[in-house]
């Protein structure tokens, strides 16, 4: 199951403190905040962005569907108020949080890409219900042009995306792309330079 290997995956705790700097989109997107005073992150991995944005929003949510990093955030970063952590599947319903009447948008770093495209449109159908009219969705997912290269974690699970195809797939649930880039240098790790795409999605 991808869930058992992803909590394999951050039990080498060398794995999980090696990355505690926010990514290149992180940065990206706070520079694109506008009045939004919650954020809601989906796939937070070792919780490393959503500490970032915790000192820029008054609320952030971050969900991942692996149970032993979100114990690990919680333990870390639990002396920080307004940033919480939730074991979350999307293929499960969404509680009821109490973010839904904020203002708020959503944040989904290299997320898309590990989910089925059945899952993907779950995951659309779960943001559609989630945000409001004009609230914006932030993505960042390997590309269609990334799958042949050489990766740093070769045994990760990747469903490599079409940019347009995503957008077709967003307009579906009531979104309008606003911004897209697709290339090398938005996600550069050591000597990975992996061909990713950045969009921002708006609700109508």
């Amino acid at each position: 199951m991808i869930k058992n290997y992803w909590n394999k995956f951050y039990k080498k705790k060398k794995l999980i403190n090696k990355l505690n700097f926010p990514s290149q989109f992180s940065v990206f997107v706070l520079g694109e905040k506008e009045n939004e005073n919650t954020l809601i992150e989906f796939g937070c991995g070792n919780g490393r962005d959503a500490f970032f944005f915790s000192s820029y929003f008054k609320k952030v949510y971050a969900f991942d569907k692996s149970t032993i990093a979100i114990k690990y955030n919680y333990s870390k970063y639990k002396k920080i108020k307004n940033l919480k952590f939730y074991q979350q599947d999307i293929n499960n319903s969404l509680p009821n949080y109490n973010f839904f009447n904020d203002k708020k948008l959503i944040y989904a770093r290299f997320f898309m890409h590990t989910l089925t495209n059945k899952e993907i449109s779950k995951f659309c159908e779960l943001v559609s219900s989630i945000l409001k009219k004009k609230e914006r969705l932030f993505v960042e997912y390997r590309s269609n042009r990334d799958r042949l290269r050489k990766k740093t974690y070769n045994n990760h699970y990747r469903n490599y995306l079409t940019p347009s195809k995503v957008v077709k797939l967003f307009e579906n649930y009531s979104f309008k792309l606003i911004y897209g880039i697709n290339g090398k240098g938005l996600a550069k790790y050591k000597k990975e330079d992996a061909i990713v795409t950045r969009q921002i999605f708006i609700k109508r």
